[in-house]
């Protein structure tokens, strides 16, 4: 009859008696360095002593051969590395966590900005719809459906020209109707109408 561990590697019957006498013979020994390791975190030395008796599960058939001294020392150097290991993702993922949480935590909100953002939205809509039906058609197709002039003036077959002049004073208006919710003042309304 065979016993499997978790990787699904059989243990024949004769080296689950040897690994249970190896475990009694050494757990204590290998727990006390366990300890001083992990600075009396018993739970932590418990399971460094688990991993590493799995560990010592896994190469057996190799390990058993080796006289007592040198199956100690593969244990603690077992245990020291897998200690190591451990301390190295731990620190890993200390210095990750700024980032996991900062990209995990949302933004408080902005309600101020948002409900400002809504009323200029709302007025510009209402300055749009307030224009000259071509110059709507030429601000709605530039700043909603992100034509270019050219491709404007080919829909409507108009001069290139005129849309750049409609697209200007478009702007303009929206500037002059938005200037309280417009950051920068009405004088950097001026340059590129696009």
């Amino acid at each position: 009859m065979d016993m499997s561990d978790s990787d699904g590697a059989a243990i024949s019957r004769q080296h689950v008696a040897e690994l249970s006498r190896f475990f009694c013979a050494h757990d204590r020994w290998l727990f006390g360095h366990a300890c001083v390791r992990t600075r009396g975190d018993t739970e932590l030395a418990a399971d460094l002593v688990q991993d590493t008796f799995e560990a010592a599960a896994r190469t057996w058939p190799s390990l058993r051969d080796h006289p007592s001294d040198r199956q100690r020392a593969w244990l603690l150097g077992t245990l020291v590395n897998k200690d190591i290991s451990d301390y190295r993702r731990k620190q890993a993922f200390r210095r990750r966590q700024p980032d996991i949480h900062a990209r995990y935590t949302s933004a408080p909100a902005d309600t101020a900005a948002q409900a400002l953002n809504a009323l200029a939205l709302q007025r510009a809509r209402e300055i749009i719809e307030d224009m000259p039906p071509q110059q709507q058609k030429i601000a709605l197709l530039r700043w909603r459906d992100q034509l270019k002039a050219a491709e404007i003036a080919a829909e409507l077959g108009v001069a290139e020209g005129t849309v750049h002049a409609a697209l200007h004073t478009a702007r303009r208006k929206l500037v002059a109707g938005l200037e309280r919710y417009y950051p920068f003042g009405p004088e950097s309304g001026k340059g590129d109408p696009s």
